[in-house]
């Protein structure tokens, strides 16, 4: 007689030894099917946890196929050798007598060049028919967080003007006056960019406009004008950056991503710019094209549908899909995944994880509230923090400086909204004088953001998650505290330097030289000053690292990534409800810990039977 008792059978009965193996081989099927479910489900989980760390690394892969442009990387050089045109022989007097030189070759230059923005300052957007005119844009017209405005101060900022000379004829503003107007060739063509730097000097701009300090020694000077127009050429990296590398009062003052580093840059620090084998040996015309001296790319012609596919940040200047194509990492392993990314991330959002990344570093604050304070001479002075660095200069108050920053992440479409002298800010945007002192002197970028973060902007790019045009993009964001009228709010103009008494940076004078740069500005004044934080956008496009520094798929795919704080769209590892993720995290464990304790009993009950049956 038997007994069955938990599924072990007693010894009163033995079933036969073929029924026993068969049982086992039973047992051991069942087994196998249970491990395999096992393994598969843990699968899915490395799957799953390896998916986003897999990407990080894939980009690392690329070969030097993919990486390089499908169109030619460096622009053509010069076809004439200026150092034997007769006409440059000279002797030259002035640099008037060269231009004129220039222009007897080059007839129609001057004409070209009096109708571009480089020339006039000035830019008409275009309108839809019947729609009101919009504002002109340009520096004769919108105001900024660094040196405020340049209306005020016409007869200072173009000093550095590309027609050599100050505007003082109205000429100067007109682009149908053909070659009335003087232009300066050298500006752009002496390739060293050293002319430009001493025509700085020499036309007599205050120091303050490029310099935060005194500087002692003589000024730059060129002597020999015939040697230097026998070196004309094509634009280069140094003649564009003498003006570009240096905006707003110094080296890599507004921008992030251009400053006197990229002249000569490491491959690391601008794998376009660096010097080729190791780089591509871009000049800054390679992508800010040229024609009859028209050069693509200003920030105020941004928007849809203005370069190949998708806008570049900028404006007209080559896209990265016009040398990369719309598919760029094709060659990549995981690429499909990552081109999918390109409809609604920029390429530099990914390939410039980092700006100022060189020697020089970039102004993130200026607090122009704490200007005029004196040293114990009674003289302006400066001060400076551990470093070496300016945090203050009595005409230019408080700033700080920060290197290797990380772009600010925003929805962008290309279209740029700007204020202008007499443009109202909120009341909530007042704040008290020396309010940026603390921060410049700390210079914590991260503590600055948060200060600034309700703080209105006077330069911003639209867009938004909802918008097909718009992507990721990454931008520097300015911080400034900058003068605005007491009563209206209004932004104000202010008259810097000159003869007059009333110049801020000849008695510090506030009231006296908003009230005479709103009048250059042709804009009320209610005669009390106040001062407010704002913040203002500059795109980032330059600084593209090598592709094993490009930014991996967590950086952004995470809940405290870079864009944890941008609005709008799913973005996955960083929306959704945290209790849901950790509920089927849960879940998950759960099963796999009962697939794993069933496995094992099933295998510890099989070898108990075995080894019963056997006794």
């Amino acid at each position: 007689m038997s007994r069955l008792h938990r599924g072990v059978i007693t010894r009163q009965s033995r079933p036969p030894v073929a029924a026993v193996f068969a049982e086992n081989a039973e047992i051991g099927k069942r087994v196998a099917i249970t491990a395999r479910l096992w393994l598969r489900s843990l699968m899915l989980v490395i799957g799953l946890v390896g998916t986003i760390t897999s990407q990080a690394s894939a980009q690392s892969n690329i070969t030097e196929e993919a990486t390089a442009p499908t169109m030619a990387a460096v622009a053509a050089s010069s076809t004439a050798d200026h150092s034997k045109f007769s006409q440059l022989a000279g002797p030259f007097e002035s640099s008037q007598e060269v231009n004129q030189a220039c222009l007897s070759c080059h007839n129609t230059g001057a004409e070209q060049l009096h109708g571009t923005i480089h020339f006039t300052w000035n830019l008409q957007p275009e309108t839809a028919a019947g729609s009101a005119a919009a504002l002109p844009l340009g520096m004769r017209h919108l105001t900024n967080g660094f040196l405020l405005s340049t209306p005020s101060n016409v007869g200072s900022c173009t000093s550095c003007h590309i027609a050599g000379t100050r505007f003082d004829d109205p000429q100067m503003f007109d682009a149908s006056s053909g070659s009335a107007a003087p232009v300066d060739c050298l500006s752009c063509h002496e390739p060293t960019g050293q002319w430009t730097i001493a025509n700085f000097h020499e036309g007599g701009s205050t120091c303050s406009m490029c310099h935060d300090e005194r500087l002692s020694g003589d000024t730059p000077e060129i002597s020999d004008l015939a040697a230097v127009a026998r070196t004309v050429g094509p634009t280069t990296r140094a003649s564009c950056g003498a003006c570009h590398f240096n905006a707003d009062g110094g080296a890599g003052v507004k921008h992030g991503d251009l400053n006197p580093d990229l002249i000569n840059p490491p491959v690391t620090l601008d794998v376009h710019m660096a010097a080729a084998p190791e780089g591509a040996g871009f000049s800054c015309s390679t992508c800010h094209t040229t024609n009859e001296h028209f050069v693509a790319g200003s920030r105020y012609e941004g928007g849809p549908g203005r370069s190949p596919e998708h806008p570049a940040l900028t404006g007209a200047a080559a896209s990265c899909q016009g040398c990369h194509s719309a598919t760029p990492h094709s060659k990549v392993a995981s690429g499909g995944r990552l081109d999918r990314h390109t409809d609604r991330v920029a390429c530099e959002t990914c390939h410039i994880p980092a700006i100022a990344r060189g020697e020089t570093t970039t102004r993130v604050l200026w607090d122009w509230s704490t200007v005029g304070q004196l040293g114990r001479d009674r003289k302006p002075m400066t001060q400076k923090d551990a470093d070496g660095r300016i945090t203050y200069a009595t005409e230019k108050g408080n700033f700080a400086v920060a290197g290797n920053v990380l772009p600010t992440l925003i929805w962008s479409n290309g279209r740029l909204t700007q204020q202008r002298p007499g443009s109202e800010l909120p009341a909530s945007a007042v704040t008290d004088a020396a309010a940026g002192s603390d921060l410049a002197e700390e210079g914590d970028l991260a503590a600055i953001a948060a200060a600034f973060a309700e703080a209105p902007w006077v330069s911003s790019y639209e867009g938004d998650a909802e918008d097909a045009q718009s992507r990721i993009a990454p931008v520097k964001v300015m911080h400034s505290v900058v003068p605005i009228d007491a009563e209206s709010h209004g932004l104000a103009a202010v008259l810097f330097s000159g003869r007059s008494g009333d110049a801020l940076w000849n008695r510090f004078n506030w009231e006296n030289a908003v009230e005479s740069g709103m009048e250059a500005a042709n804009l009320p004044f209610s005669g009390d000053v106040a001062f407010a934080r704002v913040r203002q956008t500059i795109p980032v496009n330059h600084m593209v690292a090598p592709a094993d520094q490009a930014l991996g798929c967590v950086s952004c795919h995470s809940s405290d990534g870079l864009l944890a704080d941008l609005p709008g769209g799913f973005l996955p590892g960083r929306d959704g409800p945290i209790w849901l993720d950790q509920i089927g995290l849960a879940i998950l464990a759960l099963t796999l810990a009962t697939v794993l304790l069933h496995a094992m009993l099933r295998i510890g009950f099989g070898i108990y039977h075995r080894r019963a049956r056997h006794d």
